[in-house]
């Protein structure tokens, strides 16, 4: 079976079972954390991969790591995985679920690219904007690019504002070429 198809379907498992049982929240965040370990500590998924740590140590790591910062419903949901020796596919499985999460809870990604770093106050009030704009929740990243000069890129799924310097200055570069023409 295709790995990309496996982590679909352990993800979306998981989210009808956790909206049934009424803890989709906790478990939202249960796998943002997990997904966040991946991201800090690429060590993790090669022990998960790794041939050499069998299942014995695999549930005493997730014992020591998990079992007392997850929600019961989390924490059963990988001593599955690892029963059912599918815990190489865990990294997948957490950035599934929270795409399912997202799809079901209505909300948008939008990512908000500026040349400096952009204050709370300011970064809410892009939030508000698009939510009332999409009539949505938003699910809003950061990035910082100061190749952008000045001002904002802001990309909410496949629509985009490029509000940066450097977009106005190719413009006027483009309009002073076809101008000489």
């Amino acid at each position: 079976m295709d790995e990309s198809k496996i982590s679909v379907r352990y993800a979306k498992a998981l989210m009808s079972l956790a909206k049934e049982k009424q803890v989709a929240e906790s478990v939202k965040t249960d796998m943002e954390m997990i997904h966040q370990l991946f991201e800090t500590m690429p060590r993790f998924n090669q022990v998960l991969k790794s041939p050499v740590n069998g299942a014995k140590e695999k549930r005493k790591l997730f014992k020591d790591v998990f079992a007392k910062n997850l929600n019961p419903m989390t924490y059963s949901f990988l001593m599955m995985l690892l029963t059912n020796n599918r815990e190489t596919y865990l990294k997948d499985i957490t950035r599934n679920f929270h795409e399912t999460y997202r799809k079901e809870a209505g909300y948008k990604a939008a990512k908000l690219t500026s040349a400096v770093k952009i204050d709370p106050a300011t970064i809410e009030q892009f939030r508000a904007l698009i939510r009332k704009h999409f009539n949505t929740e938003v699910d809003l990243t950061f990035d910082v690019d100061s190749k952008l000069i000045g001002g904002f890129v802001l990309q909410v799924e496949d629509q985009q504002i490029d509000a940066s310097v450097t977009a106005k200055l190719k413009k006027l570069k483009r309009e002073l070429l076809t101008s000489e023409r």
